[in-house]
């Protein structure tokens, strides 16, 4: 490590759990973030300021005016655009430790394997459970440790799945009464300021693992009400 980067990352070195062999451990991590929206937005910015070593950004969408209260990483001229492009021209310059690889696409069975096979770490941050699902599926497949974060409404969940896990993304689905095709799909209203609270959680939960520090969410489920700023903790 050079001495820009000692001082760079001093804040996280100083600190015993993290110190020079956990910030060298950052600097080498690969993490993909799948969707670019709002969760992925506070994601970004976050990881790249710590110096992961490599960013990768899934995303086929374009940047609508809908969007801007809760994407913070796009504005006003950014309207109409890829978000892939856009993530990438913001990035670039923020930290000269990481590297950002856009994948400008929408993912599926067919090519999730091939991109995430090489990272050391996902982030769900989509907003559809089909979507969800076939992230779930190649992690598990791949042995590749995926954080999952979703908003709805003021509320938010966060867990992790890994080879450890007993439970995966799909179990969430026994918590709820067989829901139809039209309400996993229907379009629901978001706290903006939820969606950066869960994006941060998950950011957390991505760092700890990397490091091996504390008790990542592994077959338990943070729920975050933020209208009561409540956080509950579940044991699947």
């Amino acid at each position: 490590m050079n001495d820009r980067q000692l001082e760079q990352y001093s804040c996280s070195i100083f600190l015993d759990e993290i110190g020079l062999d956990g910030q060298a451990k950052l600097l080498k991590s690969k993490i993909l973030i799948i969707g670019a929206g709002g969760l992925a937005s506070s994601s970004l910015i976050n990881l790249s300021s710590v110096g992961i070593g490599q960013l990768g950004i899934v995303d086929f969408d374009k940047i609508s005016l809908s969007n801007l209260p809760r994407q913070i990483l796009f504005n006003q001229n950014d309207l109409d655009q890829n978000k892939t492009a856009v993530v990438f021209n913001k990035l670039k310059d923020k930290n000269i430790d990481t590297k950002i690889k856009i994948y400008d696409l929408k993912i599926d069975e067919n090519n999730i394997e091939e991109i995430i096979k090489d990272y050391d770490l996902v982030l769900d941050c989509v907003d559809n459970f089909k979507t969800k699902f076939v992230i779930n599926d190649a992690c598990r497949k791949l042995n590749i440790p995926l954080v999952c974060g979703g908003v709805s409404g003021f509320k938010g969940q966060v867990m992790m799945v890994t080879n450890k896990s007993k439970h995966d993304f799909k179990s969430l689905f026994s918590i709820y009464p067989n829901p139809s095709k039209e309400e996993i799909e229907k379009d629901r209203g978001v706290f903006p300021l939820a969606v950066s609270i869960v994006s941060n959680i998950e950011c957390a939960e991505a760092l700890k693992f990397l490091l091996g520090i504390g008790e990542p969410l592994i077959d338990k489920m943070l729920v975050i009400d933020t209208i009561e700023m409540k956080f509950e903790k579940f044991i699947l």
